[in-house]
C-alpha cells in the first residue's frame, strides 16, 4: 500500500523499518514480527534508511529500555490504562500487552487513519484522532480509578520548548494524577536533526533537548522527577570491537528516558 507522508509524520517510518530491521537480525532485541509485516506491506523506498546503522541501533535500543519500564509499571498495575502520544506506527502494544491492560493511540487524524489499515480498535484499545496539543483528547481517557501511564516515544524533539511546556500543562490540567515516560533528547543536538540522515531525509528538525530532565520540571514544576535512564546502557551491548571507544561519545549524544509523577493531592 502507497503511503504519503511529509516532514515530522515521515519519521515514524524510520522507527518502524528499524524494528522491522532488528527482527530480521541473527539476535533480534526486540523480535518485532508486526513490524517486519507492516514494511512488507507499505510501498516506499525504506532502503535509504539502511545507511545509518548506529541509529537503527539506538532505536531498537531506546524500544527496549522503554519496553521493559512499561512492563514493570504493568507488573505493579496489571489493569493499568495507558496513553501512547504520537503513537505513529508503533507496535509496542503488540509486545508488551498482558490482556487486561487499555490502551489509547493519540495522533494526528490522518495518521491514525494509517494506523487502522494495520491495527484495530476494540473495548481495551482505542484511537484518538488529535494533536497531542489539543486538549480535548484528555477527555476521551477514562481510567474508572485505575492506574494512568503517559508515555511518548520519538516525539518531544520535534517540540519547541514552548509547546513541550503546553503539553505539560495539558497533562497536570486535566489529569489528577499520571506516571510520564518521555524519550528526550540530548541538547547537544537540538537544532542538528541533520546530522541523522534518515531524518535529514525528512527535513524535520529537533527544538527540545534536556540533560538529566530538570528541564521538564523547570517547564512544570507540579511534576515530581522519579526516573532517568540514558539509552546507551542498552546500546553498549551490541556495539562491538574498535568502535566501544566512541561509548563516551554516544552517551553524551544519546537519547534518554525521563521519567516524572503527578498527584494532584500531594
Amino acid at each position: 500500500m502507497k503511503i504519503k507522508l511529509e516532514g515530522v509524520m515521515e519519521t515514524m517510518l524510520i522507527t518502524l523499518d528499524a524494528r522491522a530491521r532488528d527482527y530480521s537480525a541473527e539476535k533480534p532485541i526486540l523480535n518485532d514480527k508486526k513490524s517486519a509485516e507492516m514494511v512488507n506491506m507499505i510501498d516506499y523506498d525504506f532502503t535509504s534508511f539502511s545507511e545509518d546503522k548506529m541509529a537503527h541501533l539506538g532505536i531498537v535500543a531506546r524500544a527496549k529500555v522503554i519496553d521493559d519500564e512499561i512492563k514493570k509499571f504493568i507488573e505493579k498495575y496489571p489493569t493499568c490504562h495507558i496513553v501512547s502520544i504520537g503513537s505513529g506506527l508503533d507496535t509496542r502494544l503488540t509486545r508488551i500487552d498482558n490482556g487486561k491492560i487499555h490502551w489509547y493511540d493519540v495522533d494526528f487524524p490522518e495518521v491514525i487513519e494509517i494506523r487502522k489499515k494495520f491495527f484495530n480498535e476494540n473495548e481495551r484499545i482505542k484511537f484518538i484522532k488529535k494533536s497531542a496539543l489539543d486538549a480535548s483528547w484528555t477527555k476521551e481517557i477514562c481510567t474508572n480509578g485505575e492506574k494512568l501511564l503517559i508515555i511518548s516515544e520519538g516525539v518531544i524533539m520535534y517540540f519547541h520548548p514552548e509547546q513541550v511546556k503546553e503539553f505539560l500543562n495539558i497533562l497536570t490540567d486535566n489529569f489528577d494524577s499520571f506516571d510520564l515516560y518521555l524519550d528526550c533528547l540530548s541538547t547537544r543536538l537540538v537544532n542538528k536533526a541533520k546530522t541523522n540522515k534518515s531524518v535529514k531525509r525528512t527535513n524535520s528538525e529537533y527544538y527540545f533537548g534536556v540533560t538529566n530532565g530538570k528541564e521538564l520540571i523547570s517547564l512544570n514544576p507540579k511534576l515530581k522527577q522519579t526516573g532517568y535512564i540514558n539509552f546507551t546502557k542498552e546500546l553498549e551491548k551490541k556495539i562491538r570491537g574498535i568502535f566501544k571507544i566512541f561509548i563516551p561519545v554516544v552517551y553524551l549524544m544519546n537519547n534518554r528516558l525521563i521519567m516524572c509523577r503527578y498527584d494532584k493531592q500531594e
